[in-house]
């Protein structure tokens, strides 16, 4: 039954790629800059040898310009550290656009695990356009030792 239907959604993937959906990057005015919006879900995993994970929500504003937005984000990491119940972090963002599909993002800023620390994050990404919304999923690495995925929904505009 799971082939059939995976062997049934790979049929029809070719014609959902060739659908010409309304590109939510599209021109707004002659610069092409537009706003982006996004709300992050997801977990990260601490790859330092414990086998915690913690629960992380976000959201993010970023302005694009034609293949780089610039960005800022802020995430909760749930049960990072025995400190504190919820970790705030804020960073920076910059993501490059190879294509409407992939995405690379660098982060860099702060979060609070005991006292105010240095934050950064590699990401590697894919947006789903569909029409003024988008899905979104990334895979980053973060702090040394954390492994982040996460699935967003966006609005560009």
């Amino acid at each position: 039954m799971t082939g059939a239907l995976l062997a049934l959604a790979l049929a029809g993937t070719p014609a959902l790629l060739q659908q010409e959906w309304e590109a939510p990057y599209g021109e707004q005015g002659e610069s092409g800059k537009h706003l982006f919006l996004t709300a992050w879900g997801g977990e990260a995993f601490d790859t330092s040898g414990n086998g915690r994970t913690s629960g992380t929500f976000g959201g993010e504003v970023a302005w694009a310009f034609d293949q780089l937005d610039v960005g800022v984000a802020g995430y909760g990491y749930n049960g990072l550290s025995p400190a504190r119940a919820w970790t705030p972090v804020g960073m920076l963002r910059l993501t490059m656009r190879t294509g409407v599909e992939a995405t690379f993002g660098l982060g860099l800023g702060a979060g609070e695990l005991k006292g105010w620390e240095a934050w950064f994050q590699v990401a590697l990404g894919v947006r789903i356009p569909l029409g003024p919304l988008f899905l979104g999923g990334e895979l980053s690495f973060e702090r040394y030792y954390l492994l982040g995925l996460r699935a967003g929904l966006g609005l560009a505009f």
